[in-house]
């Protein structure tokens, strides 16, 4: 039977992460802090820190996160969601995709706006919720690599917190630019790369499973901006929100973990979220030499 790391081995690890920020920023509260890593450790076989975390693929992982994915719990999206409404409230009313739509959370404020709105998205039982939130919308079952609409559909692209979940960063950007009209905009956001290193994946508590994760990719800012460069896309902003007061506050942390997560993760960057451009072709490119 595999054996699969456990909420203890989660919270032993955030201690760590604890200890070490607290020589630089609280040295006097290191002694606390390795005290705190000793009592884990002697209760790691007890509940409930004997729960397991089983690791699924994307879509079976977010199949089962369907039901509970839009509980206030989860401090990424409290992080990200008022910074990607705040950009898209500057844009003229379109045609909008919203690419790994989820539930429908950004697709829901879309249309709210009067954008004529499709989402895609590869796990149907999150597509479902979204059709009940937004009828208007339109919905299909599709893939970031493969996005079935023509070149220069929409106005707007938007997508959040899934291309972390794609190996293969390139595929997903250039399809997004691909069906962006010249002169629109992409509104992208993920994980931030630091608090992925730092062990940081999607954790979700399933009504099913009990507690999985779905894997995050590294995508360092580096990788974003050469990819971008290559698929025609301008950086107009790059914001990175912080882990603060809100995002702790609504992390569901236990009392025993609200400590060590706070000494571990405050001032540190939680989401990272792009502003882009789709450049208009330059009226000076020359073209292709073709041979003789």
């Amino acid at each position: 039977m595999a054996q699969h790391p456990t909420l203890g081995d989660f919270l032993l690890g955030f201690q760590g992460l604890a200890i070490m920020r607290s020589w630089a920023l609280n040295p006097t509260g290191v002694p606390a802090q390795a005290a705190m890593m000793v009592e884990i450790t002697n209760h790691l076989n007890e509940e409930p820190w004997t729960a397991p975390i089983t690791e699924s693929a994307v879509r079976d992982g977010y199949a089962q996160w369907a039901a509970t994915y839009d509980n206030p719990n989860n401090p990424v999206l409290i992080a990200e969601e008022p910074i990607v409404r705040g950009i898209i409230d500057r844009y003229p009313v379109g045609d909008a995709l919203d690419a790994a739509c989820g539930t429908g959370r950004h697709t829901a404020y879309l249309a709210s706006l009067g954008h004529t709105v499709i989402g895609i998205d590869a796990t149907p039982e999150m597509l479902e919720r979204a059709k009940g939130k937004v009828p208007t919308a339109r919905f299909e079952v599709g893939d970031l690599a493969s996005i079935s609409l023509p070149d220069g559909s929409v106005n707007l692209a938007v997508c959040t917190l899934a291309l972390t979940h794609c190996k293969d960063l390139n595929a997903g950007i250039r399809e997004l630019a691909r069906v962006i009209r010249p002169g629109g905009h992409a509104v992208l956001s993920d994980v931030h790369p630091f608090f992925v290193m730092l062990g940081g994946q999607a954790l979700y508590q399933s009504v099913q499973a009990g507690l999985g994760l779905v894997w995050n990719h590294v995508h360092l800012p580096s990788d974003y901006l050469t990819t971008f460069r290559d698929s025609g896309l301008e950086v107009v902003q790059c914001l990175e929100p912080l882990w603060g007061d809100a995002e702790l506050a609504w992390a569901g942390f236990t009392p025993e973990m609200s400590s060590s997560m706070e000494s571990a993760l405050r001032g540190t960057p939680i989401a990272i979220v792009w502003e882009l451009e789709k450049r208009e072709p330059s009226p000076f490119a020359s073209p292709r030499a073709t041979g003789v």
